[in-house]
C-alpha cells in the first residue's frame, strides 16, 4: 500500500467532513428558527401573564422549550466557531514555501552521508498525519456539538408539538 496515498485520502476525508460541518449547522438553525415562531405564535394576545397563569402546562412547556433552546443555541454556537474562539485547522505552508523546503532538502542532501539523508516524502507524511490528526479531534467534538443541538431541538420540538395539542383541543368544542 501506498503510504503517502493513504495518509493523503484521510487528510482529504477530514477536509470534506469539515465542510460538512459547516453544511449541518443549517437545519438546526431553521429549526430552531420555526420552533421560537411556533411558541411566539402560542403566546400571541397575551400581553402579560399572571404568576398564576405561569403554573399552567402551555406556559411550563414553553418555559421547557426555551430553555432547552438556550442550551441548543449553545451547542450551534459551539459547533460554528467553537464558542467565538474558531477552529485552529492546521495546513500545509504556501507551495512555494514547501518547494523551497524541497531544494533545501534536495540540497542538504546532497552535503551528507546517505543514512543522514532526509526523505521529503515521508516529512509530508508525518505533517498529513499531524494535521489529519487535529482535523479529526476539532471534527469529532463539532460533530458531538451538533448531535447535542440536535437532541436539545428534539425536546423543545416536542414540548412545542405538545402546545400546540393543548391549544387546538382548547379551540375544539366537543
Amino acid at each position: 500500500m501506498d503510504s503517502y496515498s493513504f495518509y493523503k485520502s484521510l487528510y482529504d476525508r477530514e477536509l470534506n467532513r469539515r465542510k460538512d460541518l459547516d453544511a449541518a449547522v443549517g437545519l438546526p438553525v431553521t429549526l430552531l428558527t420555526i420552533i421560537v415562531a411556533s411558541n411566539t405564535y402560542i403566546l400571541k394576545g397575551k400581553e402579560e401573564i399572571s404568576l398564576l397563569e405561569m403554573c399552567e402546562l402551555k406556559y411550563l412547556l414553553i418555559i421547557a422549550t426555551f430553555i432547552s433552546l438556550f442550551f441548543s443555541v449553545f451547542y450551534i454556537i459551539r459547533s460554528a466557531n467553537n464558542l467565538f474562539k474558531g477552529f485552529a485547522y492546521k495546513n500545509f505552508a504556501l507551495l512555494r514555501d514547501i518547494r523551497i523546503y524541497e531544494r533545501q532538502i534536495s540540497d542538504y542532501n546532497k552535503n551528507v552521508p546517505e543514512e543522514k539523508a532526509l526523505d521529503f516524502e515521508k516529512m509530508v507524511i508525518i505533517k498529513l498525519t499531524e494535521f489529519a490528526d487535529s482535523h479529526i479531534i476539532f471534527n469529532d467534538k463539532r460533530s458531538k456539538d451538533l448531535h447535542n443541538s440536535r437532541k436539545y431541538l428534539i425536546v423543545a420540538l416536542i414540548f412545542t408539538a405538545i402546545n400546540f395539542l393543548i391549544l387546538t383541543l382548547n379551540y375544539i368544542k366537543l
